[in-house]
């Protein structure tokens, strides 16, 4: 007999919006996470697309209001508009809808309510493996019917079990800057990082400031593309700067087995024009959930999980991989970005944001 219906390995948007819907669908939960509290600490730019924006992006993902409906007091600073910078220093702005969060309040949001649907979270849990069902962590073993995947792009569950892995990922690293921003989202193009981009977020005191790159492109550490960055915007950071991996070349061929579902990034779960990966971690968790729960009760076979995601999903991100592939030809060097900025142009620019062909 299992311990648990479904164990879930991480419990970051991913693993909480997973944990939540296979609870509210009657499955016995728990959710295992390494960290001593959940959302700490911060290793993203902070940022949500409005629902409004999302229902563009991912016309397929039914009920959006219900899954991201976000009170108030989690939302930080609203904002409309992205502004592309290209090396010179010339830029465009592109009209988009959306927010930056707390991300350590945000994560706890979420798994308050995968608790409140009568999952079980454990933190400070270190999961070195997965044989079978069973999930085997530092303290000994655990079974469940269904073990989930929430682990991040180096995956433990899915290096257990034999799933395809993450490649071609981009190191980035972020902070939180002090001072006053106004209400425009800045994305910096060119060889202050090289292959991707530096972005300030505003907060509704100071903002999240990154930078992301491509190992390819670049001979440098990403350390000192982001000490240049925060010299050269004048940004003076002031908590530990955190660093993490950013999948890039889109989803894995295959996130389902018999027993197991990977979601978020161990599932390659980013869009990977831009790297963010919230909206999709929790749009795939729902299915997750709902469907690990449906394969307890009923026997439904987890390969429904990956076939409703592709259907809901796998379109507009395959769109964002081709468009980084696109648009890293052309960002080598920052008189080449510069060119490919200028003929672009803010339209197109809205289309890649926007998970849109960018022509014709």
């Amino acid at each position: 007999m299992s311990d648990y219906d479904v164990i879930v390995v991480g419990g970051g948007p991913a693993g909480s919006t997973t944990a939540e819907h296979a609870a509210r669908n009657g499955a016995s939960v728990l959710v295992l996470d390494r960290r001593e509290a959940i959302g700490e600490p911060v290793v993203c730019g902070e940022f949500m697309p409005d629902t409004s924006e999302m229902k563009v992006t991912f016309p397929k993902v039914p009920d959006m209001d219900d899954l991201f409906d976000v009170p108030e007091g989690l939302i930080s600073r609203r904002m409309d508009v992205f502004r592309m910078i290209a090396p010179s220093g010339r830029y465009w702005d592109v009209k988009f809808a959306g927010y930056t969060t707390d991300r350590d309040r945000f994560d706890k949001f979420l798994s308050e309510k995968a608790m409140k649907a009568g999952a079980e979270v454990r933190t400070s849990v270190r999961v070195t493996g997965v044989e079978g069902t069973e999930v085997i962590t530092e303290d000994g073993r655990l079974s469940a019917k269904v073990v989930v995947g929430a682990d991040g792009p180096l995956s433990t569950v899915a290096r257990s079990l034999g799933f395809p892995r993450n490649k071609d990922m981009y190191p980035a690293v972020t902070g939180q800057a002090e001072g006053d921003f106004p209400p425009i989202m800045e994305m910096h193009f060119g060889s202050i990082a090289p292959g991707a981009y530096a972005w300030v977020l505003p907060k509704g005191r100071g903002a999240n400031v990154g930078v992301g790159f491509s190992p390819k492109l670049s001979d440098g550490r990403l350390i000192d593309h982001y000490a240049n960055f925060l010299k050269r915007r004048g940004l003076t950071v002031t908590t530990r700067t955190v660093g993490k991996l950013v999948p890039s070349n889109g989803p894995i061929a295959r996130t389902a087995s018999e027993n197991a579902l990977l979601v978020g990034d161990a599932a390659g779960h980013v869009m990977a024009v831009n790297g963010g990966g919230i909206p999709i971690a929790m749009i795939c968790g729902r299915i997750a959930g709902r469907v690990a729960a449906s394969h307890v009760r009923d026997g439904t076979p987890l390969k429904e999980y990956e076939q409703e995601w592709r259907r809901q999903v796998a379109k507009p991100l395959h769109t964002a991989v081709n468009t980084k592939r696109m648009a890293t030809m052309f960002m080598g060097t920052s008189r080449r970005t510069e060119w490919a900025m200028g003929v672009v142009g803010a339209r197109r620019m809205g289309k890649m944001i926007r998970l849109r062909p960018v022509f014709p």
